[in-house]
């Protein structure tokens, strides 16, 4: 499987996209960027710009613990709770360390967070991409997505929608049919 396949579903929000580096619901999560070559594919992959940063200086610790912060965040943005200070307190160290900026790009009405090369760098973009996102007024369009083994954070594209993408509401549909229709259920499970 190459990069681009395996990361299909990129092209979000960059905080969404790095805190979509697990999937699954609760306890039952499965993680995507295991080792720094799996990080590496995804940082690859990602339309964002991210800055340079060789291999040998990923620390994946950090990088996981700053995933799992800003997935806690945008969850608890998600179902309108607090977010916790712990979380927030280490993003915004991450960004401040960086002294990541945001820039005018050659289109009107976009930018780009930008921040000298290297691992602090990185982590501070990925964190200043995080203050982005929650800073928006239109945090009632982050959801999470309600399809079985999914629960993965999107962007609704409309007020009642609760599926990521088209397949995940397909997947969905047929669960419930199954549950409402045990002998249909029996029959496809042959």
């Amino acid at each position: 499987m190459t990069s681009r396949t395996r990361w299909i579903w990129l092209g979000d929000h960059l905080a969404v996209d790095f805190a979509n580096t697990t999937i699954g619901l609760g306890v039952r999560r499965a993680e995507l960027i295991g080792t720094v070559e799996e990080f590496r594919a995804w940082i690859e992959a990602e339309p964002a710009w991210l800055p340079a940063v060789d291999d040998g200086d990923i620390e994946l610790g950090q990088v996981l613990e700053q995933r799992d912060a800003t997935d806690r965040l945008l969850r608890c943005a998600a179902r309108g709770m607090p977010l916790a200070t712990e979380d927030i307190e280490l993003i915004n160290s991450r960004v401040r360390a960086a002294g990541v900026s945001r820039l005018l790009a050659t289109v009107p009405g976009t930018s780009r967070l930008a921040a000298d090369a290297g691992f602090p760098a990185l982590l501070g973009v990925l964190g200043a991409a995080t203050v982005d996102l929650l800073a928006r007024d239109d945090l009632a369009a982050i959801a999470i997505c309600e399809a079985p083994g999914c629960g993965q954070i999107f962007h609704r594209s409309r007020r009642n929608q609760r599926w990521c993408s088209p397949g995940c509401g397909n997947r969905a549909r047929v669960d419930r049919h199954r549950h409402r229709n045990p002998v249909a259920g029996a029959v496809a499970a042959r």
